[in-house]
């Protein structure tokens, strides 16, 4: 991790796009002209400048480093956490999955960031209804949205994004292939919007409605690893080792005719019924002789 003694303004981390700040004062010199023409004019074109620097402002952010995290993908606030089916347009495999809905004032920085590290399997845009200025509600027609499914090892994530179709909202940087690295900038969305995030059942989650989350930041929960795969196969070995050992515990016979290498040493008849390990040995045994009787 970087050491940030050295710099004086460690706060400043942020700026505004080129391209918005050229836009931005355009339309101040467009107030200003019609402020020339009539007064009240100005204060409607300065409200547009100050809008057209909202939306391209940007903020630097530091992942975590967590291999398997899964992190918010934009600023905002947690709306709910639903289980349901993936929207069709992610071509998520798992039919149903856990969606965690993120809304984002106009304030917002405008950077959409990478949810996992992995890759982008696929990405769609929908151009919106220029009339639509604000997005109010998720699921209202004519917004501009874009679905993006990211994969890593086997798991996916999506997000939904949706925000007002007056001009360029929404922008992917990324196509269906490239690599995706975690807490990365990805695309922009200008002025808020809305921010579905799906992602596996299975997955561990870490916040709750109401939460406040910084995109690419935030840890929102941890796709499963090949650790936890292993502990709950060794769970489940345990779990129908002791079911074993409530119907049928077994207690070793030693037979005079038997060798001494054959029978067990009393340290190991009074180890605790309940180690899955020793339960199959006696079985095993318990087998063994049954064919050596017959």
């Amino acid at each position: 991790m970087d050491d940030l003694d050295h710099k004086s303004t460690p706060w400043l981390n942020g700026g505004f796009d080129i391209e918005g700040v050229v836009a931005a004062f355009a339309v101040f010199l467009g107030a200003l002209l019609l402020g020339w023409l009539w007064g009240p004019l100005f204060w409607l074109g300065f409200v547009a400048f100050v809008a057209v620097l909202l939306a391209t402002r940007w903020a630097g952010r530091t992942p975590p480093a967590m291999a398997s995290a899964i992190v918010a993908p934009c600023d905002g606030i947690v709306v709910s956490v639903t289980r349901m089916e993936a929207p069709p347009e992610l071509r998520m495999n798992d039919a149903s999955v856990t969606r965690v809905r993120i809304s984002s004032a106009p304030t917002s920085t405008n950077k959409v960031y990478t949810p996992i590290s992995g890759s982008l399997e696929h990405v769609a845009v929908e151009a919106g209804d220029s009339s639509i200025l604000i997005a109010m509600r998720p699921d209202d027609e004519g917004m501009a949205r874009a679905w993006l499914c990211f994969e890593s090892q086997g798991q996916q994530v999506g997000i939904r994004l949706a925000s007002g179709g007056f001009g360029p909202r929404i922008d992917i940087d990324m196509t269906g292939g490239d690599i995706a690295r975690l807490g990365k900038p990805c695309g922009s969305r200008r002025l808020g919007g809305w921010c579905d995030l799906y992602i596996p059942v299975g997955a561990g989650q870490l916040i709750w409605p109401g939460q406040t989350l910084v995109g690419g930041e935030t840890v929102i929960g941890r796709l499963r690893s090949d650790t936890d795969e292993a502990e709950d196969v060794f769970e489940l070995q345990r779990e129908a080792a002791e079911a074993v050992a409530e119907e049928d515990p077994f207690e070793p016979v030693i037979e005079e005719e038997e060798s001494d290498d054959q029978y067990l040493s009393p340290e190991e008849t009074n180890i605790s019924e309940e180690d899955p390990a020793i339960l199959f040995a006696r079985l095993r045994e318990a087998a063994r002789r049954s064919e050596e009787g017959e």
